[in-house]
This record gives C-alpha cells, structure tokens and sequence, in this order.
C-alpha cells in the first residue's frame, strides 16, 4: 500500500537522526517499477545480455513502442522519419539512447500514476509545482544530451545515458513529495523566501537531503550506478568529486542544472544561486560559447519532449513566456532584497553613527555612573524622547550575601542623572542573573518584575515600561528601563548597540574597581609602614623601659639618701645661703624621682580601667587643675553640650592627655585665647575631645617628632619631653587617635578621636552594682 499521503507531526519532531531514517524507511513503501522497465533494468544490465531482447520487450507494449520512438525522433531530427521502428530507432540513435527513452517514460509515467493516486491535480494548489518540475527536468535532461555530443567525453559517455542522468537528476525531491507533500511545500517556500538551496531548505525542515533521498531510491530500484552516482553528487564542485569512471558524466549534468536554473525553467525554490560555468566549462574542456549555443533552442525542445511524455501539450512561446514570468519574479525578489539590503543599510549607519558618538563621548577614567549617563543620552538619541531609568547591581561592601539588593537610577529628559534609590526585590523575584541568556531583545516590566513598578512614580504608564537587559561577557551588567516603541532595526544592530553600552558599563566598572584596589593597595602599604614604625617604636620602648627598671631600682636608694640627708640640712641650718642650697638639693632630687616614676610609666603597658565618665566634669577639673603662668593673659573657652551622654572611658588616663594638650597650648608663643570642644561627629559616631590655640603653630620639625619620647621644643632643662607621648598611649589604649597639626589660620590644633566611648545598659548596670 501507498502511503504518499504520510506526513511526520510538525508539534513533535523526532530527534535528527530517527526522523531521517523514518523518512528513508518509507522508500520501500513506494511500489516499484512497472515490469517492463524493470526487465529492461535487469537485461541491461546483464553481462548477457541481447539487443534483440530488448527490442522484443519494447515491441509487447504498443503504445510504449510508439512514445519511445518519439523520443528518438527529437534525439535524431534529420532521420527522424526514418524511425519507424523499435530496431531502426536502435540503429540511428544506439542502444544506450533507447534504453533511457524506455526509462525516461516509465519513470515518469510511474510517477503520473502516484499523483493520480494521491488525488493531485495537475493545477493543485501547493508551492509544489509538478508540471514544472518535469519541465525543469527535461531541460537538464536535453542539456545533458547536448553536452555529451559537443564534448570530449562522447566517447565515455553516452548522450542517452546523459539525457536519462539529467532527467533523474532531482528523483530525491519528487520522492519526498510524494512521501511528504506539506513539507516539501513549505521547503519550496523557504527556499523561495529566503535565497537558499532546496537542500539547505530540506535539511533545516526535514532532516534530510534530496541527494540522499534521490540515492537510496535509486538503489531500491537498481538503477545503474552512474545514474544513482548522479542522483548523488550532482551539483558538487569538480574538484571535489571522488575518482568515478563516469566523473565526467557528474560534472555534465551540474553543469546543465546550472544553464536550466539560469534560464529560469525551474519550479519554485529552485532559482539560480548565482554560480558560474566558467569552473566546469574548463574542467570538462569545453568552450563556453559553445555551451550557450547548445541552449540556445532549449525552450522548442523541451516542449517536444515533455509532450512526448505525455505531459500538457502547450506551444513553445508558452513555456517561454513561463520563463519570462519566473526571471521577472526572481528580478522583483532581487530588487525588494536590494530595497532591504538599502534599508538594512541605512539602519546600520544609524547604529555605526549612534555607537561612534557614544564612543566620542567617553573619556578616560570615566565612572560608572558617568558613562550610565552616557548610555541613557545615547539611548534617548536612538530611541527618542521618554521616560529612562537603569537598573544596576548594587556592590556596597556592607551588603550580607544572602541579599541581592539593586540601585534604580532615573534619569532627566537630557540624559543625567535625576535621583537614585535603593531597592529590595522580593524573596524568590528574578535576578539580573536572570536575564543573561535567552531572553528578547526588549521584555514588558510587569511581566517580569511586576514589583518594580512600585519605584517608578514617575513613568507615565508603567505598563509602558520595557526592559532592555545590557548584557556583557560576564553576565548583565544593568537594565535600561524605558517607554519607547523600539524602530523597526534588525536585531542584531540592537545587539550590537546594547552591548557597546555594556561594554563601555564593564570596563568602567572594572576600572573602578581597579582604581578602588589600587588606593586600598597604597593604604595598606602605608598601614604596613605605619605598623613596622610602630614595631620598631614598641621595641625601642621594650628595651628601654627594661633599662629604666633597672636604672629606677639602682637610681631610687641613693635618692631616697639624698633627699633625707638634705631635709635635715634644711632643717639644722642657720645660714640662709646654705639652707637654700639644700633645699634646692631636694626640690632636684624629688624632681629626679618625678621623672623616674614617668618612665616607668611611660614604658609600661597603659591598661585602662573604664567607667562610666561625666566628660563636663572631665573638661572643668582639666582646666580647673591646670597650672597657668603667674603672669597670665589667656582666655580658655569650653564648648561642652549638656546632652553628652556619659562617655565608658578610663578618666584618669583621658584626664592626663586633656591636660598634657591644655599645658602645650598654654606653653605656645604667642598665645592668647585657647578653645576646648567636646561633640560627636555625626557620620561615624565618634568622640572628638579638641585643643585649639592661636600661638605661632609648629614647624615641621616639631609636627614630625612631636610624639618621640624626650623630645622638646622648649630650652633644654625646661620640660623632660615625655608628655605628649605619654598623652598618645593613653589615647591609643583606649583604641583612639591623637592628632596635631597647624590651623588654617595660626595656632595648633590637637585632637583625640574616641570610636568605643558609648556605654550600654549592661555596662551602667554592672556600674552601678559595683
């Protein structure tokens, strides 16, 4: 049984493989040959084989005897009138020429049948066009003949043979029709639509090619190799075919596919792709002037024979007013292609034009949110006035892992950046991640992020809003957010557009970052700096802090005699000249055990003991207990607020460095007026405890060293130095900062920055229980 009708489910395609050999598989469902033309097959090719059987076989079939002689007429026009018989037809034109008329007319009687069969009209309605395809055929059959005549290979090839290859040359596509009429149709219209081969068409639609097809079919009925071969490889470059006995006869047969194609006597999606003959002309030795003239009757020819064979009897002008109306169409497919080609153009040059400028507009060391401005200007170039916003990754290092949390930036009708904000998608919303791969060039925003649209008061109508995803090679870099109907460009311009802006996103982003290393890289250093000086001072301090241990325990008893001894001088003397001598002996001494116990101070490790601390009454006994000259013109203003809440420090060691910065300040040439300020500074919460005075200031040298142990700037004998480096540690052991520099306008400023100074219910409490 038949099954022409048989087509594979277009909604549920099998995978490549098991499709196509479904489809091969149901060449055997198609009946064979009539027996004659199989007995022809099987006598031909028999090594013993007889011409007289042959004729005898033909001459059983009257009305087969008759068609065949007149296809041997057109053969051999000058004798034609002599053909009057199966034998004489077999004398004037061979054998070989025969055989193929014999074949020509079963095979395509063969087919006849199965469109009958089928219920096809010769005027049906697909894209499939039977009549001319069998049109298209005959030309390459008689081409073929033709060409084997004019060329050298007349003597390996027989033009009987030629013209039968020619005319089974496209069995492949016939036979898919009949097996799968809707899908040969719509590969007839892809191949039209688009410019490709109808096997490029096939492959894409079916799975298969007509080549392949063509060859099995021709094994299935045991045609001879050559025509199988044929069937095959026809249509490949010279070159490329393998080394065959019958090459030549390949290569013959492209060749008048290529001249039919070119004159238009092909059904649809069958049109010349643009090859040309030179190739084969010289590769079979022929002159291409020739080639032309052999064609150039072709239409009369056709007709001849295609009316032999039993088709439509039409005249000569007829077909060749079919091919006039094909060339005129495929001049009207070329010049609507050359109209898009133009059209594509112009678009192209838009996108060249818009991406040139937005590169102009770039400049080195751009931020990112400099060139999120240039983006969106670009976009309201290209797409036109309206409401724009970008939606970014937001990559602030404080943000937990588990939270992906995005900057929306909205933008002005010019491009620059309107407001930001930040914003919190929901638990299990789609990602920016999300949107990398496989999504459209522009998606509706209520589709995809409905919550968004919470943010964007702004938009006229939100279910305007597209997203058009920037993406980059690692990912989505931001998502422009706009209102606008997209132009009528391909897409790929679009592409090309959107991942310039993304590139141009990346590289800023990346050279930010790269930026941001760099300065982290450079503080670290400076840190790694700071640190080694500050092991190198600790080490300097360790081992002399063991010196002044040792020193401190031998130094301490002999002045301990020093100073009794010269209390009771002062105490048995009557000269007033000696009495103050000895007197002056023990202010010296207690002196010297003054800065001993410094020292020792000094080198120990500073412990704070913290507590809950008034810092208004820290600041009024600092100043309170600071000695001032006795001659004095000093103005010391506190700026303290009454709403300070209690600061958890140690009072003591805080109180020695206030008072060491109040004593240098008073100790200042030049100064008048000194100011002492207690606040928080708002941004990170921070003590700062300030000295400013109005004095001359501080040279650099002194600004260098002002915190090295024993240093001074006073004359020597008048301070021991030690008291701003006492005042440092203090600070530091409270995890803080003391700094000194000049004012802007005179007089130094000294500073102590407090980070850990609050108290908290748990430390009040336990306060208040002690």
């Amino acid at each position: 049984m038949l099954n022409h009708q048989r087509d594979l489910p277009a909604s549920a395609p099998l995978p490549a493989t098991p499709r196509v050999e479904l489809i091969l598989q149901q060449l055997d469902g198609l009946p064979t040959l009539n027996a004659i033309a199989v007995r022809v097959i099987e006598l031909t090719t028999s090594d013993t084989f007889q011409a007289e059987q042959v004729i005898e076989l033909i001459g059983s079939d009257p009305a087969l005897a008759s068609r065949v002689m007149k296809l041997c007429r057109c053969i051999d026009r000058t004798r034609s009138k002599s053909i009057t018989s199966i034998e004489r037809a077999v004398l004037h034109v061979g054998f070989d020429a025969v055989r193929s008329a014999v074949l020509s007319v079963e095979i395509f009687d063969f087919f006849d049948q199965l469109k009958t069969a089928s219920g096809e009209t010769r005027d049906g309605t697909g894209s499939f066009d039977r009549e001319a395809f069998w049109h298209h055929s005959l030309a390459v059959a008689v081409l073929a003949e033709r060409l084997v005549q004019i060329s050298n290979l007349h003597q390996s090839c027989v033009a009987g043979e030629a013209y039968l290859a020619g005319l089974l040359h496209d069995l492949g596509f016939l036979a898919l029709h009949v097996l799968l009429p809707q899908s040969t149709d719509r590969v007839c219209r892809l191949a039209e639509a688009n410019g490709i081969s109808i096997d490029a068409a096939c492959n894409r639609i079916i799975g298969t090619t007509t080549h392949t097809t063509g060859k099995r079919l021709a094994e299935r009925w045991q045609l001879p190799r050559s025509i199988g071969d044929v069937i095959w490889l026809h249509g490949q470059p010279f070159d490329s075919l393998p080394q065959l006995p019958h090459r030549g006869l390949i290569a013959i047969v492209s060749l008048a596919d290529i001249l039919a194609r070119g004159r238009y006597i092909t059904p649809m999606g069958h049109m010349s792709r643009g090859e040309t003959i030179s190739d084969v002309c010289a590769a079979l030795e022929l002159d291409p002037t020739e080639v032309e003239l052999a064609a150039a009757t072709l239409p009369r020819e056709v007709s001849a024979r295609a009316s032999v064979l039993g088709m439509d009897r039409r005249p000569d002008w007829d077909l060749v007013l079919r091919c006039i109306s094909r060339a005129n169409q495929s001049l009207g497919k070329a010049n609507e292609s050359m109209r898009h080609a133009s059209t594509l153009a112009a678009q192209q040059n838009q996108t060249l034009s818009a991406i040139g400028r937005f590169h102009e507009a770039q400049s080195p060391g751009d931020s990112v949110m400099s060139v999120v401005e240039k983006v969106a200007q670009s976009a309201i170039e290209s797409f036109g006035s309206g409401f724009y916003a970008m939606l970014l990754p937001d990559d602030h290092p404080c943000q937990p892992e588990h939270e992906c949390r995005l900057q929306l930036v909205q933008f002005t009708s010019d491009g620059f950046v309107l407001r930001t904000e930040s914003v919190n998608p929901p638990i299990g919303s789609l990602t920016l991640a999300d949107l990398a791969e496989g999504a459209p060039l522009s998606m509706q925003l209520l589709s995809l992020l409905p919550w968004l649209s919470d943010y964007l008061i702004d938009a006229t109508d939100v279910r305007e809003v597209k997203l058009l995803p920037l993406r980059c090679g690692w990912g989505v870099c931001g998502v422009l957010l706009h209102d606008r109907p997209l132009p009528p460009t391909d897409q790929q311009q679009y592409n090309a557009l959107t991942c310039t802006w993304a590139a141009a996103m990346a590289a800023s982003s990346q050279h930010q970052g790269a930026r941001a290393l760099g300065e982290q890289l450079a503080e670290a250093n400076r840190l790694i700096v700071e640190t080694q000086e500050e092991l190198i001072n600790r080490k300097a301090l360790a081992s002399l802090g063991e010196i002044v241990a040792g020193a401190a325990h031998e130094m301490n008893n002999p002045l301990t005699i020093i100073s009794g001894r010269a209390q009771q001088l002062v105490a048995r003397l009557v000269d007033s000249n000696l009495r103050i001598s000895a007197e002056l002996i023990e202010q010296q001494s207690h002196r010297v055990s003054d800065l001993i116990s410094a020292l020792r101070e000094f080198t120990e490790r500073a412990c704070p003991t913290r507590s809950a601390t008034d810092l208004s009454e820290l600041v009024v006994n600092a100043v309170r207990f600071l000695e001032l000259p006795e001659q004095h013109d000093l103005d010391i203003n506190t700026i303290v607020s009454d709403t300070l809440p209690p600061a958890w420090i140690d009072a003591k060691q805080i109180a020695t460095a206030l008072s060491e910065l109040l004593r240098n300040a008073v100790e200042s040439k030049g100064c008048r007026h000194i100011e002492l300020r207690v606040q928080i500074d708002a941004p990170d919460d921070r003590l700062r405890i300030q000295v400013r005075d109005d004095g001359v200031g501080l040279d650099d040298h002194t600004l260098t060293h002002a915190f090295d142990p024993f240093f001074s700037s006073k004359p020597a004998g008048r301070q021991p130095g030690l008291g701003l480096a006492r005042a440092r540690r203090f600070v530091e052991a409270h995890q803080g900062r003391l700094t000194l520099k000049n004012g802007p306008h005179g007089g130094a400023i000294a500073t102590i920055w407090l980070d850990h100074w609050r108290c908290d219910a748990r430390q009040l409490n336990s306060q208040a229980a002690a």
